[in-house]
């Protein structure tokens, strides 16, 4: 009888895996909506959430310190369902770079982490942040994304990234916007990602809402992506491949 009621709770358990195999996808391309319009804003310290004030404070002076400029505290338009995010954004006219510390509240998920970006051209560009999980969609083609989530100091996470940018860039050199003109190359660079994606088969744009929408190749690929066992095994992955990368840099603790 004992054997009995366990093949029959394992058939449960498997029966409802793969429903959830099925669904997962499904639910995620009839919600999922791609802002194709954003609206980055400078906005005033104080008006950011505590929370968001709370995890930017002890990150910013480290980023500052490293010779960026601050260009300002950016709060942008919710670019998925009612996400919101924001951005303490910095440059270094030295060496024609960006750097931030950014956030995304979900609910009462908060996600942050801060990313240094030498970009080059619209198809050439190395980002390097501590982002704690392995992204659920995709990556744009010709950028070189780095994921350090073991790094917690700016000054480990810049070094990092200076050799991973010579390295990948060459000789191309690194752009900046004019002063005055981030917030317009900001929202120019976040605009690209829908069509960008389009171009790839994991999303459409929808003429109707004027937004974004995931194909179903898009949505079976980034649903399975969140389930579990999929989502540890890809931030267990993202972990060793960021733990090789810094060996070979000789950045490794």
């Amino acid at each position: 009888m004992i054997g009995l009621a366990d093949n029959e709770l394992l058939r449960f358990v498997l029966g409802m895996y793969g429903l959830l195999l099925i669904l997962g996808p499904v639910l995620l391309r009839v919600q999922f909506r791609w802002t194709c319009k954003l609206d980055p804003r400078i906005v005033p310290l104080e008006t950011l959430p505590e929370n968001v004030r709370s995890f930017m404070s002890p990150r910013t002076p480290q980023i500052a310190a490293l010779g960026f400029e601050p260009v300002g505290y950016v709060a942008i338009t919710p670019m998925v369902g009612k996400t919101s995010s924001y951005m303490a954004l910095f440059s270094n006219p030295k060496t024609r770079e960006w750097a931030d510390v950014s956030v995304i509240i979900s609910g009462a998920t908060l996600r942050g982490y801060m990313e240094f970006i030498t970009h080059c051209s619209d198809t050439l560009q190395v980002d390097t942040n501590n982002a704690p999980l392995a992204p659920v969609l995709f990556p744009s083609s010709g950028y070189h994304v780095f994921r350090f989530p073991q790094i917690q100091d700016a000054a480990t996470l810049y070094r990092a990234h200076r050799r991973l940018a010579q390295e990948k860039t060459g000789a191309a050199a690194a752009k900046l916007p004019p002063a005055g003109q981030e917030m317009a190359e900001l929202k120019r660079r976040l605009e690209r990602y829908g069509p960008q994606q389009q171009r790839r088969g994991y999303m459409y744009f929808d003429q109707g809402e004027s937004c974004y929408r995931l194909t179903w190749k898009g949505a079976i690929l980034g649903g399975w992506r969140s389930i579990w066992p999929f989502s540890k095994i890809r931030n267990w992955r993202m972990e060793q491949q960021g733990a090789s990368v810094l060996r070979e840099l000789g950045l490794a603790r």
